[in-house]
């Protein structure tokens, strides 16, 4: 593992403490024990975060979305703490994760609409 990886990855993880008001355990662990995985990942979320035209706040709105629909507690904690330190409001947040689950709740209505009609269909045959 090069010297130079190492250091990045420290300078980074510094960097996101001086942004964030909490970093999500596994980027620590990431920066310190798998440097060049933290890297690479900082490297693609500067990528998304910052390509377009999207304000960041919505960006940030997006991935807990994504996270509440996955279930991934953790991830939503985290994307909770960016939203507020990208200034979303409480109300924002909510609407976020009742868009997520909405959104969720019309997949398992899909797929269970859809398992009957498949199932009336062999019926018929």
């Amino acid at each position: 593992m090069s010297e130079d990886v190492n250091q990045k990855a420290l300078a980074m993880l510094a960097q996101m403490k001086t942004k964030r008001s909490e970093v999500p355990e596994f980027l620590e662990f990431l920066a310190h024990e798998l440097p060049e995985v933290f890297v690479r990942h900082q490297e693609d979320k500067h990528f998304a975060m910052h390509w377009g035209d999207l304000p960041e706040k919505v960006k940030v709105l997006i991935c807990l979305a994504v996270c509440a629909a996955l279930g991934e507690e953790e991830m939503i904690r985290s994307y909770l703490i960016a939203g507020r330190d990208h200034g979303a409001t409480e109300q924002e947040l909510l609407q976020t994760i009742l868009l997520a689950r909405f959104v969720k709740a019309s997949t398992v209505l899909k797929a269970g609409t859809q398992a009957i009609m498949n199932h009336k269909g062999s019926e018929r045959e």
